[in-house]
């Protein structure tokens, strides 16, 4: 029976604190300045988004931020390719506050850890009356910590539980898995059990299912599975079924709960 995968965070106490947004942290000027030091947290071999909160106590425009990091590969959005600016455009007025994205891969063997990410960043302070991006051109560094995190358990969550289905008609239903370690590949997937009278089938007529996106799941990403269930012949209840899984050498199972209505 599967147990519940959990997230052991790595984080310092207190290392989750939000500074204000007029006093930005570690900013080589107090014009634009980073709000919150801590990012949210990746899994080793996770690729992902991650979003860094800024402020400005001035009004600004041209912002470009670069990420990099010893152990992660960063990118940035097909329409800047070299850098990330912000989430509304590339202007930031004195005390508003907007976040920049960045594409971000851990390798799969990296270790629990707090590791620093170095934001370079380039911007200008717009002169006073200014109506378009002419003023004072500055540049700045600052330093953001990425949490690097342990999942314990399974390799593979079922994250759906339960399912129902009408006794009129057979249905196809979803059931959404979650990858939190790598090499989750060929992932096929079948289930078994219940009332006698319920037929289960899969997509292709196989003898099982796979994922909609494809046989691999990558690290902390969700994809579902496609099952179809024909309970016809079964009287109305709640049953009990079992979901087998099957990827590389590991096998494993769930529980899942069948309603019929």
């Amino acid at each position: 029976m599967r147990r519940s995968a959990s997230i052991a965070l790595a984080c310092a106490a207190g290392a989750a604190a939000i500074l204000p947004a007029a006093a930005p942290a570690s900013a080589a000027t107090t014009d634009l300045g980073l709000v919150i030091p801590v990012l949210a947290p990746m899994l080793p071999g996770q690729t992902g988004w991650v979003g860094t909160m800024w402020a400005a106590t001035d009004d600004i425009c041209n912002v470009k931020i670069t990420a990099s990091g010893t152990g992660v590969t960063v990118k940035y959005p097909t329409n800047t390719a070299t850098y990330s600016s912000l989430s509304k455009g590339d202007s930031l007025n004195q005390g508003q506050v907007d976040y920049a994205a960045f594409q971000v891969s851990m390798t799969s063997n990296t270790l629990l850890a707090l590791v620093p990410l170095t934001l370079n960043y380039s911007y200008t302070v717009k002169a006073d009356g200014a109506t378009s991006c002419t003023g004072t051109a500055k540049t700045g560094s600052t330093t953001a910590t990425l949490p690097v995190v342990a999942a314990t358990g399974d390799a593979v969550v079922q994250k759906t539980t339960l399912v129902t289905v009408p006794k009129a008609t057979p249905v196809w239903q979803q059931i959404v898995f979650q990858s939190r370690k790598a090499g989750v590949d060929n992932l096929q997937i079948s289930v078994s059990g219940g009332p006698s009278g319920l037929v289960v089938s899969y997509p292709a007529d196989r003898t099982y299912t796979q994922l909609n996106k494809g046989a691999g799941l990558a690290v902390g990403t969700d994809d579902y599975a496609a099952v179809k269930f024909d309970a016809t012949n079964v009287a109305a209840g709640t049953y009990k079924l079992t979901v087998k899984l099957s990827y590389g050498t590991t096998t494993d199972s769930n529980d899942l709960t069948l309603v019929v209505a």
